[in-house]
């Protein structure tokens, strides 16, 4: 054999035997199997060739924003300040170790790919049954399966007996799949290819034997690994729009700076006065503190989302999901119970109902027991019903003791119990209901609304068993199966499916308040998935309401599915390669993409979307590791509250750098300004740079950490990367700096003219940090005044301006630090006239926004 078949489902078994060259009761011998594995290779899942931990690390330094700060970490050095260069070079050195920790944990997924494949396999080689390392198991191997049995590689059914296998973790059925032996046509998907059976999923029961058809790589799961590793991660919106600012930044920066140092040669400064002015004016104009910001805000969000049980792997994933406006979710376990239970129960009349609840209990192997369930989860799902109702198998059985079984036969689809009660004895039988309604004695008229109930419950995709009894005499109890299981009395119709969770429906409801759509993506169905969708709220007719199977998604190219993309809510019977194309059609039409999931198929999906969300409790390792944050209560409702972290991230992080950037436009034009009127430089290098150490440092931090407001959702839209800097970022960011600039040039000039430089210096240098200080309590929110907010939710912040203010008073009262800064002492009345004008700016802000969100909203008659 020199080649595995594409397609081995649509061959016969004798036809796939020749082909793979094996002898079903004998094997492949072992020379065979040797030249195979020199062949074919190690059934194994390949490594990825990884980066030494040294380039991976380097590569954190391509940031423009981390380059900026290298440069700052330069000049300052250059001007002898080795305590703010060490500062902000240690944020380079943070910022590079947590990039460097995130591409770390990505590789991890693959590598837990390669533990999920089973330890050990059974093979017959040399008509013999050998237990081998599952990594030499060969293309042309008999594999010898049974109850509770890793598979470990893909194999075609040769022979079975009962046999169902969990594929869960490969197609999202909740179910278990029986297989058959038969061939099938080769447009078969992958979910129903019944005659295969696939590596790294369970044998639940039964027994078989089959030809391995493919290893390692070439698997299913193979080829899962290998679209982990070709999914790319992208970057957050958050992340891009702080490089674009800083790179705009930089190049105003750089300009500003030459046209400064230009106008002081011009107006016959002495050079090396100019050269560094012009370099502290590049320090203090670069925010170096933005992404010690960013970071922090998004850990603290992580230690609440945490408590709130949301396991944030990787930082920007908060916010992230704050912008979030699609979320593609897998349906099994994640929006739904991932149990199955009975969702209807049909009788023809009330008094049925009593026998037939004890036909389903009855007639019944399963069990539920204070250490869990046992048995088909079919039968579970009865046992269940009857719980509910007050009855089960150990008080019913007490009084109506089972007498004889006829077991589950797959190809009848049907099984029945004799019973005897109250000295009769009775046959209770279950089973598909196109072979046992037949087989009833009902009346016509009857039957004509068995079969509308029937339809009803199909059309809904729900799984249905038909419940009916016939009564025995003593002398027919050792009867042959076709001569008992007839002349059936109809009892009910039980309709089985797997419930939405309780609180997914309220959590999808927020989720549509805020303008996220929640997609579907199931194995299941499509009826089911139908069904599911419009019991948890997710469709809206007319707009977002259509069902696509995975072999119409097929035939569809990525192009096609984008101009469709928008409309359909919900995708069935899909494979891995199905998920990773509906998120990529997403993101190619803009949308920041959100995947849920919990099993090996969803990996590179998860991978793949903006952001990827793990089920902790049902959700397998590779899952867990190719997301970027692991609900620890498999609950769909938390990524509502994940979405209030990320909204108020934004929230927090767009004031903080509002108020940055503010602070240093008002120090680039008080220079500039002062250069065009000729005045002396009114701040010295050392001034601009404890001012934005003061100011930058403890307030940006603290509004940084500023608590999610109530009803964050209601009162935020979703951001974007085109809404993140808006107009009103900017005109206020203009009117603060503007304003703060003709103040102090105003406080500067009157110096000049009144007093010596010295002075008029000293003013201007404590009125900037002053009002950079107490303006940070009106950046704590964009639509409340500071006197409408507590002043105790953010403490932080009151000890971040206290602490700076005592320093600052501090700094003029010592002689040591006022010879250092080039400043005089400042009187308290001097201090008092300082301290009024500094609230000229934040008054202007407020009153403005008081008038924004308050005067407008009442004219408008909206409160």
């Amino acid at each position: 054999m020199d080649k595995l078949h594409s397609s081995p489902w649509i061959l016969t078994k004798e036809a796939c035997a020749n082909h793979y060259q094996t002898d079903p009761a004998v094997g492949l011998s072992s020379e065979e199997a040797k030249k195979r594995l020199d062949s074919f290779g190690k059934n194994i899942l390949k490594e990825e060739k990884k980066n030494s931990a040294l380039v991976k690390f380097l590569s954190q330094f391509k940031s423009p924003v981390v380059v900026i700060l290298v440069l700052a970490t330069m000049i300052s050095a250059l001007l002898s300040e080795f305590t703010d260069a060490i500062a902000i070079f240690s944020i380079v050195i943070i910022n590079s170790i947590i990039g460097y920790a995130q591409e770390a944990k990505a590789e991890e997924a693959v590598e837990a790919l390669r533990k999920l494949s089973a330890p050990k396999g059974r093979v017959l080689r040399n008509g013999l049954i050998h237990e081998i390392s599952s990594s030499h198991v060969v293309p042309g191997d008999i594999l010898i399966l049974e109850s509770g049995d890793y598979v470990s590689s893909d194999a075609r059914l040769i022979d079975s007996s009962q046999l169902q296998i969990d594929e869960a973790i490969l197609t999202g059925e909740s179910l278990p799949v029986k297989k058959i032996i038969e061939a099938l046509s080769i447009e078969v998907p992958l979910s129903e290819q019944m005659n295969m059976l696939f590596a790294s999923t369970v044998v639940v029961a039964g027994s078989a034997r089959a030809i391995v058809t493919a290893t390692g790589m070439r698997t299913e799961i193979g080829k899962i690994s290998e679209m982990l590793k070709t999914a790319e991660v992208g970057r957050t919106p958050l992340q891009d729009k702080l490089e674009e600012v800083s790179n705009k930044l930089l190049i105003f920066c750089g300009i500003v700076v030459v046209a400064v140092a230009l106008l002081g040669l011009l107006h016959e400064e002495y050079w090396f006065n100019v050269l560094m002015s012009a370099i502290g004016l590049a320090v203090a104009a670069i925010p170096e503190g933005l992404p010690t910001v960013v970071t922090l805000a998004l850990a603290l969000a992580i230690r609440r989302l945490t408590k709130r049980n949301a396991i944030v792997k990787h930082l920007h994933a908060v916010e992230t999901l704050g912008s979030t406006n699609v979320i593609c979710t897998d349906k099994t376990g994640t929006l739904t119970t991932g149990k199955m239970r009975v969702r209807d129960f049909f009788t023809l009349n009330e008094s049925d109902s009593s026998e037939a609840l004890e036909a389903a209990i009855l007639c019944n192997n399963a069990g539920l027991g204070e250490s869990g369930e046992t048995g088909d989860p079919t039968e579970v799902a009865l046992l269940y019903l009857g719980k509910d109702h007050g009855k089960t198998f150990a008080l019913l059985s007490s009084t109506r003791p089972r007498i004889r079984e006829l077991s589950f036969d797959s190809l009848l689809r049907r099984m029945s119990v004799i019973i005897e009660k109250s000295g009769e004895s009775i046959l209770y039988i279950k089973g598909a209901p196109e072979v046992l309604l037949p087989l009833c004695e009902n009346e016509e008229a009857e039957k004509e609304k068995i079969m509308l109930a029937i339809e009803q419950y199909t059309s809904q995709g729900r799984r249905l068993l038909l419940l009916a009894k016939r009564k025995l005499d003593p002398l027919e109890i050792n009867l042959e199966r076709d001569f008992l299981e007839m002349k059936l009395t109809f009892l009910g119709l039980v309709a089985i499916a797997d419930p939405p969770r309780e609180e997914s429906i309220p959590a999808i409801l927020e989720c549509r308040k805020a303008g996220i759509k929640v997609v579907m993506i199931t194995g299941d169905h499509p009826a089911t998935a139908k069904t599911i969708a419009k019991e948890l709220g997710i469709t809206i007719e007319g707009k977002f309401d259509q069902v696509l199977t995975g072999v119409e998604l097929e035939k569809m190219t990525i192009l096609e599915l984008e101009e469709h993309i928008e409309k359909i809510a919900i995708y069935a019977r899909v494979s891995p390669e199905h998920k990773l194309k509906i998120v990529k059609a997403w993101q190619n039409k803009g949308h920041i993409v959100a995947m849920t999931g919990d099993g090996v198929n969803d990996a590179p999906a998860l991978k793949q979307a903006s952001v990827g969300v793990a089920m902790g409790k049902g959700g397998t390792e590779v899952a867990k590791q190719a997301a970027s944050m692991i609900l620890t209560d498999d609950n769909f409702a938390t990524i509502v509250k994940a979405i209030e972290e990320g909204r108020a991230i934004y929230g927090n992080v767009r004031r903080t750098i509002q108020y940055l950037l503010s602070g240093n436009l008002a120090e680039i034009l008080i220079m500039l300004g002062a250069a065009i009127l000729g005045w002396p430089s009114p701040l010295a290098p050392i001034h601009l740079l404890w001012i934005n150490l003061v100011t930058d440092g403890l307030p940006s931090l603290a509004l940084a950490a500023e608590p999610v407001p109530e009803n964050v959702l209601q009162q935020t839209t979703k951001p974007s990367p085109g809404s993140f800097f808006d107009k009103n970022f900017y005109t206020e960011l203009i009117i603060v700096g503007v304003l703060t600039a003709i103040l102090s040039l105003g406080v500067y000039g009157l110096g000049l003219r009144m007093e010596d430089e010295m002075t008029a210096r000293t003013h201007v240098f404590s009125f900037l940090v002053f009002s950079e200080l107490f303006r940070a309590f009106a950046c704590r929110s964009d639509k409340k005044t500071f006197f409408q907010m507590k002043w105790s939710s953010n403490g932080y912040l009151l000890l971040a301006v206290a602490v700076p203010i005592v320093f600052q008073l501090g700094l003029h009262r010592s002689k040591f630090f006022s010879t250092l800064f080039k400043v005089k002492d400042i009187s308290w009345a001097e201090f008092l006239v300082l301290l009024a004008l500094t609230l000229i700016p934040v008054s202007i802000i407020e009153m403005r926004k008081y008038y924004r969100h308050t005067i407008k909203h009442r004219k408008r008659g909206v409160w």
